[in-house]
């Protein structure tokens, strides 16, 4: 098993000098919905309405409203800038990507028995859930370094092991000649002498989750909608970072500055269920209740390091880790969620859900391959995180024939518990669009505003200080729809 990463104390963090720790759980827990320009324009508040390709992958019930088949695709833009302030300094930078948020089909099939049922509904989803597109500059000038942390790392290992017990950080450091060792004390310290470091590190995320969902529904003489669903995530979780130490003013040694490199490609699949009921008391009047089983994942991760040195001599030395493999299991919170919605005749409607998480229900577990317990993480978990709601509002109008506009709102409740960080870790969508729809076709866009707050530590919590990042993301959607 590798190193445990250090515990951050609840603070939302992404510094991968391991893996496997509270923050990966956190990170495939904390889902962003994506899906139809409809959907997402009305602040993705839909699940009691139902008839929308997203909206039934949180309420399968909601496919019940069907009486024609349907197929629908959503191209996404995604622009996500990101503002980084630490130690006084401030950095920015951005990522622009386009992607599939959703494909759909439903077909419906009549009942013809004469009985209370309506017809039943068959349903395949392909839903962006997650989108970890991102770039992140974080620069600054501290008063101790990365190093240190290496060389505490070092302390009780032979030089000749270290590579060995420590490839991914002190070994390859020391390769590099970045620390350097007391043969007669036993000891390693770090090669610099100087409190003026300039620091400067990137961070590329890729990848994002999506879930596959094979769905069922049936429609009870229009006043009760049943549906069920198997779930099939995925995850594809890329991340690449760089750390620049350039030590400034040093007169006892002769670095000049080194390069640490990181390098992280999760993979994950996993399964759920999912079951929802909409009660129609009224011909205005929507009610619904969904809820999704935990999802179980299966995980692995591929990790690899390197160091470049650059001294004032001209000498250059690189060390390169080996790669690194592991794999585990993850297993993601539960969902419950309560809906509303009222049609307003065929001029519109409003509508409201509150989803229940609990992200202390996060768990890792071992597949098998050591006798690692993951016990340390699991208990952070419950530490650190807490159960929370999300709140979603929206309302679509129709101003012409075919055309409609719609906005929406929602806040999802922060998952870590105010006692351990000393920021809002919630996350806020604003969202509006329009669309036209026919007989058989609908097009629909919309755009929808996401921000979010992050502290990020370069390394030890201990002996740096965080650099807080706001993040900013903008999606635009656009649905095609054929009904049949």
């Amino acid at each position: 098993m590798k190193r445990q990463l250090i515990v951050l104390m609840g603070v939302l963090c992404t510094n991968f000098l391991s893996a496997q720790n509270e923050t990966d759980a956190l990170r495939y827990s904390y889902l962003n919905y994506g899906g139809t320009a409809r959907f997402m324009g009305s602040g993705g508040s839909m699940s009691a309405l139902g008839a929308d390709m997203s909206a039934i992958t949180l309420n399968p019930a909601g496919m019940g409203r069907y009486s024609r088949g349907d197929f629908s695709f959503t191209t996404n833009f995604t622009n996500t800038g990101s503002e980084a302030l630490y130690n006084g300094n401030t950095a920015s930078d951005n990522r622009f990507n386009m992607n599939i948020s959703n494909l759909g089909a439903v077909f419906v099939v009549p009942v013809t028995d004469g009985s209370q049922w309506r017809n039943v509904q068959f349903g395949y989803t392909y839903n962006r859930t997650n989108d970890f597109q991102s770039n992140t500059i974080i620069s600054g000038t501290h008063n101790n370094s990365q190093l240190d942390v290496f060389t505490e790392w070092a302390q009780g290992i032979a030089p000749g092991d270290l590579y060995d017990n420590a490839s991914f950080d002190a070994g390859i450091a020391y390769d590099a000649f970045l620390l350097d060792y007391d043969s007669i004390g036993g000891t390693y310290y770090p090669w610099y002498s100087t409190d003026n470091i300039q620091q400067t590190k990137t961070i590329q995320r890729r990848g994002a989750q999506y879930s596959s969902d094979i769905m069922f529904s049936g429609n009870y003489a229009d006043k009760f909608l049943i549906g069920g669903g198997l779930g099939f995530p995925s995850i594809r979780y890329n991340e690449t970072s760089n750390l620049n130490e350039t030590f400034i003013g040093d007169t006892v040694y002769d670095i000049d500055n080194y390069d640490y490199g990181y390098d992280l490609r999760t993979r994950g699949s996993g399964f759920n269920m999912k079951f929802g009921i909409i009660a129609i008391p009224h011909k205005m009047v929507r009610i619904g209740l969904a809820v999704h089983s935990p999802t179980w994942y299966s995980m692995n991760d591929r990790y690899s390091a390197s160091i470049d040195s650059y001294f004032t001599n001209g000498d250059n030395y690189v060390s390169n880790s080996k790669e690194g493999f592991y794999e585990y299991r993850l297993r993601t919170p539960a969902r419950l969620m309560g809906s509303i919605g009222v049609v307003l005749g065929k001029r519109g409607f409003v509508s409201a859900e509150y989803e229940y998480i609990d992200y202390a229900n996060a768990k890792f577990n071992n597949r098998g391959t050591d006798n690692y317990s993951f016990n340390n993480e699991n208990e952070t978990i419950g530490v650190n995180y807490q159960s929370t709601g999300n709140i979603k509002l929206g309302a679509e109008y129709r101003v012409a024939n075919n055309w409609t506009v719609r906005g929406g709102f929602a806040r999802y409740g922060s998952p870590i518990k105010s006692n351990v960080i000393d920021f809002d870790a919630s996350r806020t969508n604003i969202s509006g669009g329009f669309g036209y729809r026919n007989r058989s076709f609908s097009l629909d866009l919309a755009y929808v505003l996401s921000k979010t707050t992050e502290n990020y530590y370069l390394y030890d919590p201990n002996i740096t200080n965080p650099a807080r990042i706001d993040n900013s993301t903008g999606n635009v959607m656009l649905t095609a729809g054929f009904r049949f």
